[in-house]
């Protein structure tokens, strides 16, 4: 900006005045304040009133036409906890001549507590002689805050690290350890400073580092969370197991890796366990196996001798070489034949449920009727029945029902489930055998009017060996092997098992079979 002189010839720059300099630095000094949320005073020594500049009224949420600046009105809006600390550093600066900064909080009842710092110098003459105080003021609540926040949190996650029972470590780009927590020294017996520098494989045990550097490769290709065990070498000299736990970490602004977090754990007991576990898997394996072969061979060495008893007893019940001589001779040989054809049947049973437990048990399917099985069934048990007075009904539907099956072991279930009938059913009681088609299953029943099973004992009856009373005075004999065999041929053929009962009104026992051989049956065929 110009302006002619007073005789209009020369023009000046009005611009450069002292008086429009100091307008303007104030009106940058005003800009640096308000973005910089910040605000200044300066006070004479010698005069009561100090000078606030706009942006600490602003700062303050003050108005300059209501709030007449003076330092008792700050002092009044100072924490009482911190008034002590203003006044000494006010009080140092004048006396030692010497910059000064201090922080405090508001006091203002009903609002929130801020925090200011305050910045501040000593203002001279040109004798040397101080007179002037200098504050520049800025609001710093919410960096204290976040300060705050952060002290807390590395406070809680380094208590955390320091008092976990597992090891928790950093590690840098290279893999080397930059932090592992206090729980090295407990398990590990090193400090935890001993550790810093460590390489990624140092101590792990030398046959298991080419299985950890493959899956830290992996992990790192895919940057994803990794477990994996390996052995680490105690301060002692001998080996734990570890698990550990890896994550890598990347810059969250451009992705980069920068290092790994993991947490390690000592699993030496698991393994030991572990290790026990399949020990005793295998000798309970190779027991099993142990008693399959010895129940096979007994099996075998019984029937040779049991044969020619069955044999030489039925030759001589007939009197097929000429008359013994008497009729209880002729009642022993009967009896004798009678025990061995029992004897033999639980040497069978035992012989098959030792096959079926160890998986040797092989099915030949053929077709057949099941009409004709029945009643080639029922002819076993006549007898005992008619001896006993228990009548015996069959329904078959429809009358020429076939059946693809093992017909052995479908004589061996419709056996079983007879014999359990007539066994446990009173004089005059009734046994019913039902065998219809279901769609494209097969329901065979066997149905009784006997003695009945009490409901606490129903879910052991298919076990093995088990049987459903030990009562003496109710004791029918018999292995327990009766209704798992039943159970085993029938999940064997692809069907289910199911049996219900009521203690004195008899017991239902239901087999289901597929009507055809199943598929996969017919692919192994």
């Amino acid at each position: 900006m110009t302006e002619s002189n007073n005789d209009g010839l020369l023009p000046r720059d009005i611009s450069a005045t002292p008086v429009v300099q100091l307008l303007e630095l104030g009106a940058h000094f005003a800009l640096a304040e308000r973005a910089g949320r910040m605000g200044y005073w300066r006070h004479q020594l010698g005069e009561a009133q100090p000078h606030w500049s706009p942006g600490l009224f602003a700062i303050l949420g003050l108005d300059p036409n209501e709030v007449r600046p003076s330092d008792a009105f700050l002092i009044e809006h100072i924490h009482p906890d911190d008034r002590a600390t203003v006044m000494a550093a006010v009080s140092a600066a004048r006396k030692e001549g010497k910059p000064f900064c201090y922080r405090s909080r508001s006091w203002n009842d009903g609002q929130p507590e801020r925090v200011f710092e305050t910045h501040g110098d000593i203002e001279r003459a040109p004798n040397g002689k101080i007179i002037a105080l200098l504050g520049v003021v800025r609001e710093v609540t919410s960096e204290v805050a976040a300060a705050r926040q952060l002290t807390e949190s590395e406070s809680a996650y380094r208590f955390m690290a320091e008092e976990a029972s597992d090891i928790i470590a950093r590690h840098s780009r290279d893999g080397r350890l930059e932090f592992i927590s206090p729980a090295v020294r407990r398990i590990l017996g090193f400090e935890p400073q001993d550790m810093f520098g460590r390489g990624p494989y140092q101590g792990a045990h030398p046959d298991d580092v080419e299985q950890i550097k493959a899956t830290l490769s992996e992990a790192r290709r895919t940057s994803g969370m990794v477990s994996y065990s390996y052995r680490v070498q105690h301060r002692d000299g001998h080996y734990l197991w570890f698990e550990t736990h890896l994550r890598f970490v990347a810059n969250p602004t451009n992705g980069a890796f920068e290092g790994a977090i993991s947490v390690s754990r000592d699993i030496t007991a698991r393994k030991a366990f572990e290790g026990e576990l399949q020990a005793a898997r295998e000798r309970a394996e190779a027991a099993s196996h142990t008693k399959s072969r010895f129940l096979a061979n007994m099996s075998h060495e019984l029937r040779t001798p049991l044969n020619a008893i069955i044999g030489f007893s039925d030759i001589l019940g007939r009197e097929m070489f000429g008359p013994l001589g008497g009729e209880r001779y002729v009642e022993y040989a009967r009896l004798i034949n009678e025990s061995g054809g029992l004897l033999l049947d639980l040497i069978n049973d035992l012989l098959d449920m030792s096959k079926i437990e160890a998986g040797k048990f092989e099915l030949h399917y053929e077709d057949f009727l099941v009409e004709e099985a029945i009643k080639s069934a029922l002819q076993l048990v006549e007898r005992r029945a008619d001896e006993q007075g228990i009548a015996i009904a069959m329904l078959v539907s429809p009358e020429q029902l076939r059946l693809r099956a093992d017909a052995r072991a479908f004589k061996q279930i419709l056996l079983n489930l007879l014999s359990n009938a007539t066994k446990f059913t009173n004089k005059g009681g009734k046994i019913t055998v039902e065998a219809a088609q279901s769609g494209d299953s097969f329901v065979l029943s066997v149905r009784d009017t006997g003695i009945g099973i009490s409901a606490d004992v129903l879910p052991r009856l298919a076990r093995p060996f088990e049987q459903a009373t030990n009562d003496p005075s109710r004791t029918h004999g018999g292995s327990g092997l009766g209704l798992a065999l039943v159970k085993s041929l029938t999940q064997l053929h692809g069907g289910e098992f199911a049996i219900k009962s009521q203690e004195g009104h008899g017991t239902e026992v239901t087999v289901t079979l597929p009507l055809k051989k199943p598929a996969e049956a017919e692919r192994a065929a």
